[in-house]
């Protein structure tokens, strides 16, 4: 296996998404209708993975699935993430 590097993030962050609130995912229950479609956005504002620099950049996350994520019976997962262009290829 190869070895992860050290890393840290810390930030802010918010999430919407098509439950009802307060959302049953965070309570680890299946989505309002079985089906959750949300979208999450974090902004690093100190981090690092290995020597890599995370501070100041944006990451966007866009997600769906069917089912109870946090019990392994979500089906039909997607998910999209959009890393800030300023990020280090690495």
């Amino acid at each position: 296996m190869a070895e992860i590097p050290q890393w840290h993030v810390a930030g802010d962050w918010f999430d919407v998404c098509s439950c009802d609130v307060a959302c049953p995912c965070i309570f680890g229950q299946p989505p309002t209708n079985n089906v959750c479609q949300g979208v999450l956005a974090y902004r690093i504002r100190e981090g690092h993975f290995g020597d890599v620099t995370l501070a100041d950049l944006k990451v966007v996350l866009v997600a769906t699935f069917q089912g109870n994520l946090w019990a392994s019976q979500a089906t039909g997962f997607k998910l999209g993430l959009f890393v800030d262009s300023r990020a280090n290829p690495r």
